[in-house]
């Protein structure tokens, strides 16, 4: 009896095509020296898979300055794992498991996920695959060294913090700490300039100004604030007047870390011993004025929280409403506030007011009904789930012919064209012979070596943060499970499918894509308007609204 052998056509297609191979590297500070090696790292990732011929490149992804220990914060590798779980890799090859995730519970995690889905994680230095049956114990064993080596440098940093607490030493980051900076030895000491600032919000609020006000009155003058040169806000006051170091004494450990790791701290309620050091450095504000400020606060908490218990205030900012930092006014471009007009009565209205107008209208936007802003979200929505294949054809002709897009691919052109004018006179000069010949060669040499790297930089970013394949992925993963129109916001994540809504007036509310994060604040292109009508003491209004990409 002859022998059949069955062949699975699916199988030899699998077997011919080319393996998506894509790298991971990451580096936790920004200093110069790390810069350079992530800059080397993507260059030998990319040479090592272009170079095989059965892999297909789909990028190296790395992020500079975020730490191991926590994968939330890590905005490249959350992108890579989302596209290579939405098929798009086979293999990820990153340099170590410390590199990939310093915690244990989400590098096995991850790599059970991924395993999940058939995609393999290769490290060099361990040389290891995930496909390996003991792989779990071994990355186990090494992520763990790599997590308590964390810890064991996190608790040395903070016992060397808490002795400089005892004795007494204010660390003060004076570059960012407004009136103050460093004079010649090192000490710190008052910028009157600065100072002046100080004292007028000091001096205004205590004559009882609110801190928008104070804010708008500084921004009129043309000042600026000193961490990123932005303009002050509510914010920014309350953080000045918040901050003891003012009045010359200094208040130390003030918050704490929970664990290694945890990029937010929290305020230090009676865990951990505190340090109050007198007459630390020179003051801008006196005590008297001080205590002022504050008693004027707490009167304000009380009368608008109805409470000064820090905890519970905390506990209140968890159950924010869904719009919090999602709904942004086009005039000031303050986000909007959910509020509750008459809570107590049977005629209680939910409103979004701009933040500006919240105890003063100082903004010239109107307040929205939630209502009204709710019918029009779940419509656009909607839309986009009726006609989800014509949405995503149409983003992809946008992102395609997206304004940073085509920058890219022309830096990209013009960088090769200077490459190739470079290698054009290297050959030149390399049959030649002299000292003046060979020191220009060196330097074409190192111009090479830099356009080659800027080059390389840039063709990874179209195919990582700028990947229009994998940014499609993303929303057609979203909109997959959704087969017919929703009755509640509550049944979409929309804040996963818009990057915020922008009031420009009361019946005109945009809501924004934005895939590749542009600054850029001019719409590349707006989907279909939508109508919608709604009362006001029986009078009829429509507001429109629409989808616009960034």
């Amino acid at each position: 009896m002859n022998a059949v052998e069955i062949i699975d056509f699916n199988k030899l297609e699998s077997k011919d095509k080319l393996k998506n191979v894509c790298a991971y590297a990451r580096v936790s500070t920004k200093k110069e020296l790390q810069e350079t090696s992530l800059d080397l790292q993507v260059e030998t990732y990319t040479k090592m898979i272009m170079e095989n011929p059965e892999w297909n490149l789909v990028g190296v992804y790395s992020d500079v300055g975020k730490s191991g220990t926590d994968t939330k914060y890590r905005e490249q590798f959350n992108q890579m794992i989302e596209l290579a779980v939405a098929g798009g890799i086979d293999l990820i090859i990153t340099k170590s498991i410390s590199r990939f995730a310093r915690n244990t519970i989400d590098c096995l995690n991850i790599i059970q996920e991924l395993k999940r889905h058939n995609i393999e994680v290769w490290f060099e230095k361990e040389n290891i695959s995930s496909f390996d049956p003991k792989v779990e114990l071994t990355i186990t064993i090494y992520a763990s060294v790599a997590e308590e080596e964390s810890k064991i440098n996190s608790e040395n940093t903070k016992w060397g913090v808490k002795k400089r607490f005892e004795d007494g030493i204010v660390p003060m980051v004076t570059s960012k700490v407004l009136g103050y900076k460093r004079d010649q030895n090192g000490n710190i000491a008052v910028d009157e300039d600065e100072a002046k600032i100080v004292r007028k919000v000091f001096t205004l609020y205590s004559k009882g100004y609110s801190q928008g006000y104070i804010a708008e009155e500084l921004n009129k003058e043309g000042h600026i604030t000193k961490h990123y040169n932005l303009p002050y806000s509510s914010g920014t006051i309350r953080g000045i007047l918040n901050n003891e170091k003012y009045t010359g004494n200094a208040l130390l450990q003030k918050s704490i870390r929970r664990r290694v790791g945890d990029k937010t701290g929290e305020k230090n309620q009676q865990t951990h011993p505190k340090y109050y050091v007198e007459n630390s450095h020179p003051k801008i504000i006196t005590k008297a004025l001080w205590d002022k400020v504050q008693s004027i606060k707490a009167q304000r908490m009380m009368k608008y929280n109805h409470t000064t218990d820090i905890l519970e205030l905390k506990r209140r900012a968890k159950n924010r409403s869904i719009y919090s930092g999602f709904v942004e006014c086009s005039v000031c471009g303050k986000n909007y506030h959910y509020k509750v007009n008459n809570k107590r009565e049977k005629w209680a209205t939910e409103i979004l007011i701009c933040s500006s107008n919240r105890e003063k209208k100082t903004c010239e936007n109107d307040s929205l009904f939630v209502e009204t802003f709710d019918e029009q979200l779940l419509s656009q929505i909607n839309y986009i789930i009726k006609n989800k294949y014509e949405f995503l054809n149409k983003l992809n002709e946008v992102l395609t012919s997206h304004p940073e897009i085509r920058e890219l691919n022309i830096e990209i052109n013009t960088l090769e064209d200077k490459l190739d004018e470079i290698h054009h006179q290297i050959k030149s000069l390399a049959l030649l012979e002299g000292d003046f010949e060979t020191l220009v060669l060196n330097q074409l040499k190192t111009q090479k070596s830099d356009i080659e790297i800027k080059l390389t930089a840039n063709r990874n970013k179209l195919l990582t943060s700028h990947n229009i394949e994998s940014k499609i992925k993303h929303y057609k993963l979203l909109l997959k499970e959704y087969k017919k129109p929703i009755d509640d916001l509550s049944e979409f994540p929309f804040q996963d499918l818009f990057d915020k809504a922008l009031v420009n007036e009361r019946n005109d509310i945009e809501f924004i894509l934005n895939p590749f994060n542009s600054l850029s604040s001019n719409s590349t292109y707006s989907f279909p308007e939508i109508i919608t009508p709604y009362k006001i003491r029986k009078t009829l209004f429509e507001s429109t609204s629409k989808i616009s990409c960034f």
